[in-house]
């Protein structure tokens, strides 16, 4: 979590006069007419930009300007360009022994990379996260002035909220932790399942706790977008694999492009079975995604697995939520939090497939419910017969 956190703010900022400059230059306006102060220090720096806090003049409103890098568009051009021979010059050894197109792989990487150097499309982000949380009382997306922002340049309401990366602070302001965590893992699901929109983001700097108990985000420039069809074959997945379904479950691999079409999945299945037996066996309650991801990770270099982009950043957004639940509350149980949600989500879907999945995992508790009673009874059962055949004479022959 640390060194997370250090890889994305403690990056060495550009001299103000530069920085200053761009967003003039961006604006078409001297800073003093737009803004009436300025903060003389950066409040975040990062690879590809640095933010300011400053305060409108107009009506006073206190704003974050996030201005980019000079001259990082080359450098990122030139080392995307490094990146793709080198991929080239792999390709046909990644093809062989990890049955994954190395090629394809840095043109993901380079395609999400390349959109975050444009800031008009993180803008566009803001408004699409507001207008999917717009009716959320539990969740605070910054409001986006996009009248004074540029592809360089985005200024964004200012979050006076509590980052994530001092959980001492946010427990000395009083915030009730499990109810904000609560909150927290209940808007990822919204947006992994619902709005198919998702914060591909989120490490403990980009998340911030109110302290009114609501959810804060910025930083929009990385976002993970999923179809309806990947949303549904999710929710099989967790399904298949709550039955314990694992050729189902190897399926569900190559329809999310896990796994190229036509592949032999019957090797996977007893992977993928000592993997979820071995992090799940104590439990849903207990199940984690560190330790699923850590043994999930062997997999894709024993056999032909590629993870698609979009999905790497949803697994790395659900490791680092998890990882801030766990620092803020070490028992935190996130499957355990997640279950009512999701099932109120199949529920009340309109969609009757996602309905009959909510079905199908009622069935297998149920199910595993009637097996327990059943070996319950049977065992209780085996006991008392074991009793009147072993006991019940010699009580009989004592009382002669």
């Amino acid at each position: 979590m640390n060194e997370l956190c250090i890889l994305q703010d403690d990056v060495p900022p550009v001299p103000n006069q530069v920085a200053f400059a761009i967003i003039e230059e961006e604006l078409g306006q001297p800073l003093e007419r737009l803004f009436s102060k300025i903060s003389s220090e950066t409040i975040a720096a990062a690879s590809l930009g640095q933010v300011y806090r400053a305060t409108l003049r107009e009506t006073g409103e206190d704003v974050a300007i996030k201005v980019q890098r000079p001259g990082i568009e080359p450098i990122i051009y030139r080392d995307l360009f490094l990146f793709r021979t080198l991929a080239s010059f792999l390709n046909g050894i990644s093809l062989q022994k990890l049955g994954c197109n190395a090629e394809l792989i840095v043109d993901e990487f380079s395609e999400k990379l390349l959109e975050e150097l444009d800031y008009t499309l993180e803008a566009t982000n803001i408004e699409d996260f507001l207008e999917n949380f717009k009716d959320d009382p539990t969740v605070k997306i910054p409001q986006v002035y996009k009248q004074l922002s540029g592809s360089r340049v985005l200024v964004m309401e200012w979050i006076d909220g509590i980052r994530c990366t001092n959980p001492q602070a946010i427990k000395e302001a009083g915030i009730d932790v499990e109810g904000f965590l609560t909150v927290g893992v209940s808007a990822a699901l919204r947006q992994l399942l619902e709005f198919g929109l998702f914060h591909g983001g989120p490490h403990p700097g980009n998340i911030f706790a109110m302290r009114d108990g609501r959810i804060a985000y910025v930083d929009f420039g990385n976002v993970a977008v999923l179809s309806q069809q990947n949303k549904q074959i999710l929710i099989d997945a967790v399904v298949h694999a709550v039955n314990e379904d694992y050729a189902e479950m190897a399926n569900d691999f190559t329809r999310l492009g896990f796994l190229a079409s036509g592949t032999d999945v019957a090797p996977i299945i007893p992977a993928l079975e000592a993997i979820w037996q071995n992090s799940a066996g104590k439990g849903l309650a207990d199940f984690n995604f560190w330790s699923v991801t850590g043994k999930f990770n062997q997999l894709v270099y024993n056999y032909p697995i590629r993870i698609p982009e979009r999905f790497s950043l949803v697994i790395r957004s659900l490791l680092t939520q998890e990882g801030i639940c766990l620092t803020l509350k070490p028992d935190f149980k996130f499957l355990e939090v997640a279950y009512p949600y999701v099932a109120k989500r199949l529920l009340t879907d309109p969609n009757p497939a996602l309905r009959e999945r909510l079905i199908q995992i009622q069935a297998y508790y149920l199910n595993e419910q009637q097996q327990r009673h059943q070996q319950y009874y049977q065992s209780l059962f085996q006991e008392q017969v074991v009793y009147s055949y072993r006991v019940l004479p010699q009580v009989v022959e004592d009382r002669r």
